[in-house]
């Protein structure tokens, strides 16, 4: 039996989430001053310009081997987009389909990425939260409820994806793994898109993120503090506790 079809057995869960880019501060300046996320040729998808954004969650991996430093261009920011956004997905996955490799032992060499892929639809992501964490506040907080042993068998990709959601023996790991991933294949204007910006001040008071987000008040900008030379890895907590704060607001998650 297909992934899709053991979703289409639970309900969505209550509240679509917010879609989310996140990435350093560098990347983040340019993209607000271009006005738009754009696709990129994809190294996975052969031949296909994607752009990618995560479901509900603002996960992020810092540039390898980064020491502790006051580079500021390093530092993690996150775009809150709008949910209806998930109307333009064409490919929609459980984890980050990037990391497969990263993690692949640990689904079963009898299933591959495709087993994973499902199709559009707005309401995917949704029973994917209620089929393995019930709740918006448990995928937020990567608290799986679904027990591998309590799907049946014929359900391989499932039980897959319940046993790879709880394992924490995996190395070089980062949450993304149950992550939704959502592919589009069109740029997005931010005009109609971006509801806020988290991001540590040096973003939000540069001279041309600043005049870019003036033309878009409805915006919110919402800054974390940095503390002299850390780990750009040191923030992410703050990014998180952040975005949880704006999606209680929205009514997204209780």
């Amino acid at each position: 039996m297909s992934f899709s079809n053991y979703l289409n057995g639970f309900s969505p869960a209550e509240g679509t989430m917010h879609l989310m880019h996140s990435t350093s501060v560098a990347t983040g300046a340019a993209i607000l001053v271009a006005g738009e996320l754009r696709t990129r040729p994809c190294t996975e998808y052969v031949g296909e310009d994607l752009l990618y954004l995560f479901y509900g969650r603002p996960a992020f991996k810092p540039l390898p081997g980064l020491l502790p430093s006051g580079i500021d261009e390093h530092l993690p920011m996150c775009l809150i987009l709008d949910p209806s956004l998930l109307n333009d997905a064409i490919r929609i996955l459980p984890f980050d389909s990037g990391g497969y490799s990263r993690y692949s032992a640990h689904i079963g060499a009898d299933l591959l990425r495709p087993d994973f892929e499902l199709g559009p639809g707005r309401e995917v992501p949704m029973r994917l939260v209620r089929a393995f964490f019930e709740t918006n506040r448990n995928y937020y907080h990567q608290t799986p409820t679904a027990e591998e042993t309590s799907i049946p068998l014929r359900h391989r990709a499932a039980r897959a994806f319940a046993r790879l959601a709880r394992d924490t023996a995996l190395a070089d790991d980062d949450d993304r793994r149950s992550t939704i991933e959502i592919q589009i294949t069109r740029a997005v204007p931010l005009a109609r898109a971006l509801k806020a910006v988290v991001a540590p001040p040096v973003l939000l008071s540069d001279e041309e993120v600043a005049s870019v987000l003036d033309l878009m008040p409805e915006v919110r900008r919402i800054t974390y503090n940095t503390y002299g030379r850390q780990q750009p890895s040191a923030y992410v907590g703050s990014l998180y506790d952040h975005v949880a704060r704006f999606l209680v607001s929205e009514g997204v998650m209780a």
